[in-house]
């Protein structure tokens, strides 16, 4: 039985100088720590325990406490039979109900001061708390801890099925991020070669113009073209037009360094954005990268010499202006 589990892990109650009470106390935490039913008898077993008036029960109980037995019913039943027998010590009992109410009431407004619940099962626990003041006897007790020790189990399993409704919720709810997030990323990347696509491209842009808007921090797109890019399908197969995009990607790619942005923008067509790089910059670094790409060597088993790529590039530096058309910028980019 768990019927006084509601005072389990509780170390601190009202201070009291009584001794009958501070023995009370000792006698409700031990019985609840050792799962034993809070009743009269057991009650005054545990009571004369603590109070030392019987060697011969001492003893016994602290023979079975190093053994390690569990308190059963038969257990606690031997142990009232073989010390006390059928007699009832009414004053005994009195003190025992007395304290018990007292103890009871001060944890109930401890747990009620110190946590927080639901207002209904607060409510519940206030309404043992008032029944307690009245209660006659130690079977009303008994039956208030009851009541007690049910509801609280019930808000656990409560509390329990919302926690985990709540886990389920927040791994579902992670898990569908993530599907988000990648889906996100996935629309902003270029298929074929790794990088940025149109989509990431013109988001970019929207930002820088806002940021130079806020700052007054200037950037400089590049745009790059394969030239006759149309022969390397023509007279080599898509497959291998293919593998020229991809390697012009992958060149950009490893040529920029930091907030550089290389994206597909269509086609043959790759443009660069350049954060905080001036127009200067942006024709230096443009140069850098169609020397790289030149240099490229693509080896095929149908040409007699490798293949080489070569790019028309221009680069232009934002101006903004109100209402400004990003496809200007594009534009002036184009015509290098």
């Amino acid at each position: 039985s768990r019927e006084v589990g509601i005072v389990a892990g509780m170390s601190s109650f009202c201070e009291d100088t009584n001794p009958t009470a501070q023995i009370a106390k000792r006698v409700i935490l031990k019985m609840t720590e050792w799962e034993i039913p809070l009743t009269p008898e057991n009650y005054k077993v545990w009571f004369e325990y603590f109070v030392g008036s019987d060697e011969g029960l001492t003893a016994h109980l602290d023979e079975i406490i190093a053994s390690g037995k569990a308190f059963d019913r038969e257990t606690n039943a031997h142990l009232y039979e073989k010390y006390f027998g059928k007699e009832k010590d009414n004053k005994l009992m009195e003190e025992i109900q007395s304290e018990s109410q007292k103890i009871l009431k001060n944890m109930l407004q401890e747990i009620l001061t110190t946590n927080s619940f639901t207002s209904e099962y607060r409510d519940k626990l206030e309404g043992y708390s008032h029944k307690l003041e009245g209660a006659e006897g130690t079977s009303q007790i008994k039956e208030i801890v009851g009541g007690i020790v049910k509801d609280t189990h019930t808000m656990a399993e409560s509390s329990a099925r919302l926690e985990k409704s709540l886990e389920e919720a927040t791994s579902h709810t992670e898990k569908l991020k993530q599907r988000l997030e990648k889906t996100e990323k996935e629309s902003l990347i270029d298929a074929l070669t790794g990088l940025h696509n149109r989509k990431a491209f013109d988001r970019k842009l929207k930002l820088l113009y806002e940021e130079y808007a806020e700052s007054g921090t200037t950037f400089s797109v590049v745009m790059l073209d394969i030239d006759f890019f149309k022969k390397f399908n023509d007279n080599y197969g898509h497959k291998i037009g293919d593998g020229v995009l991809q390697k012009v990607g992958t060149t950009l790619y490893e040529c920029l360094k930091g907030r550089d942005f290389p994206a597909r923008y269509g086609g043959e067509e790759f443009v660069l954005v350049l954060p905080n790089t001036p127009a200067a910059g942006a024709k230096y670094l443009a140069q850098q990268v169609r020397l790289q790409i030149e240099a490229l060597k693509l080896p095929h088993i149908n040409s007699p010499t490798d293949l080489y790529v070569t790019l028309s590039l221009g680069a232009a530096c934002c101006i903004p202006q109100p209402n400004c058309d990003f496809s200007a910028l594009i534009a002036a980019a184009d015509r290098g």
